[in-house]
């Protein structure tokens, strides 16, 4: 018990580490709004209220994460400016101390491994430490996993019978990945159905018992995903977007981590190493664990926000690879670790300080639109959270499945390549863009909008 206190201490000071990356990123601000909208009006969008393009189309709005942004916007009215940190501290700690005590007896097996996977870890979450849903989504599916881990190898457990609920969770919490209880579930009861031995990969059968719980709950948590506001919609929601090309191409999260962008680096990192560990063990191992593993790199390879399940699916099968080594933590070098976590925490709080002192738009470009009240105003793609949270009716925000079937090309279009039958299909009288993009030399040489005002390198064009 003591020995477990001292490793759950130094594997979750180094993860904790990852907060000291924090931002609040483009989405953050339109979660608020949403958040504060529900709250005030007791009840939900279903078509948008934000955007002129989308009140003016009358646009339908899947409000999937709607429980996590009426939670956001209560940590801002409890914490103030540090409402969105404490939201992160919060559901990244609880992860940690989730993820830990489903696997404490595997982390024990090797602690070294352990602090190494740990680091792993600290690399991987980096990343996404952002106060937003997905979060929320990390525990759940901790819990998710951990349950139908317990059916497997426990056949007088009922535990299982707690995922429906998780499910219900989870549709309101974050419903574009709800999908995966049942998905998993019926994974897990498929795995138990046979018994076989090939190389160094062995099936163990389940009893009759398990399977059954697994195909009661496999039922259950898919109708346990229709307690939600827009109710049969969210069963096909999650696969809609898995096949949304133009969200695939443009939107960061949805693209394959790379070697080649230091933001997509831990990603690349974790694939690498879990094939590698594959690969490379010689101890037998259940299929369940292979099976597991297999489809997150899959998915993992396929886009980078499936990286962090990956690390947790890892985390629950990944020390079934890796040999036993016994080591135990003396005062000395406990310490050691406690001053290295603490000196690095100090070392990284100076970013999260400044953190809180970036503005994505300055106060005098609001204080300009909001004077000038644009009837169709542009946006650049990541300035459209922003611009809502400071009650301006925007283009474009990070709502890409709402956009993506009317507006989302157009968006990229227009950034990339300065379109100029775009700007008369829209009509614009105001854009703010970055002087970044191929817009701003279209702009430049358009005898219909001149530049009135420049805030460092952010633009605003007016029409003539």
């Amino acid at each position: 018990m003591k020995n477990n206190y001292k490793l759950f201490l130094i594997f979750s000071g180094i993860l904790l580490l990852a907060v000291f990356n924090f931002g609040f990123g483009n989405d953050y601000y339109w979660h608020i709004k949403v958040g504060e909208y529900i709250v005030n009006n007791l009840q939900l969008p279903y078509y948008d209220v934000f955007s002129w393009f989308g009140i003016e189309n009358h646009l339908y709005w899947m409000s999937h994460e709607w429980l996590s942004e009426v939670v956001l916007y209560i940590y801002q009215i409890i914490f103030n400016k540090f409402g969105a940190f404490m939201f992160v501290l919060t559901f990244y700690f609880l992860l940690i101390f989730i993820l830990f005590k489903c696997n404490k007896h595997n982390l024990s097996k090797n602690k070294i491994f352990t602090l190494f996977w740990a680091v792993i870890g600290l690399i991987t979450f980096s990343a996404f430490i952002l106060p937003r849903p997905h979060l929320i989504s990390y525990v759940l599916f901790t819990i998710c996993l951990y349950l139908l881990y317990d059916n497997y190898y426990h056949i007088n457990s009922k535990k299982i019978y707690f995922l429906p609920l998780v499910s219900i969770l989870w549709v309101n919490f974050h419903g574009g990945s709800s999908n995966l209880p049942y998905i998993l579930t019926l994974v897990f009861m498929v795995c138990g159905l046979f018994s076989f031995s090939f190389g160094k990969f062995e099936v163990k059968k389940i009893s009759q018992i398990q399977i059954k719980r697994y195909l009661i709950v496999f039922v259950l948590c898919i109708l346990s995903l229709l307690i939600n506001p827009h109710g049969f919609k969210m069963l096909l929601y999650p696969y809609i977007n898995m096949q949304d090309n133009v969200m695939i191409s443009n939107i960061l999260e949805w693209q394959s981590p790379s070697l080649d962008d230091f933001n997509n680096l831990g990603g690349a990192i974790l694939i690498i190493f879990v094939i590698a560990v594959i690969f490379l063990t010689k101890k037998k191992v259940e299929l369940i664990h292979l099976v597991l593993l297999i489809l997150f790199l899959i998915l993992g390879i396929k886009s980078l926000k499936f990286i962090p399940f990956l690390y947790i699916v890892a985390t629950f099968a990944i020390f079934n690879f890796i040999n036993e080594y016994k080591f135990e933590f003396n005062k000395i070098l406990y310490i050691m670790f406690i001053i290295f976590i603490m000196l690095m925490a100090f070392i990284s709080s100076f970013k999260l300080i400044n953190s809180y002192q970036y503005k994505m738009i300055p106060d005098d470009a609001i204080a300009y639109i909001k004077k000038e009240k644009p009837q169709k105003l542009f946006n650049y793609y990541d300035y459209g959270g922003y611009l809502i949270y400071n009650n301006i009716k925007v283009f474009i925000d990070g709502r890409a499945d709402m956009y993506s079937k009317y507006t989302l090309a157009d968006t990229f279009e227009l950034q990339g390549k300065g379109t100029k039958s775009l700007l008369k299909k829209y009509n614009f009288d105001m854009l703010i863009i970055p002087n970044t993009i191929m817009l701003n030399k279209t702009l430049a040489s358009s005898d219909e909008y001149k530049l009135t005002k420049q805030f460092d390198n952010i633009l605003i064009y007016e029409k003539v």
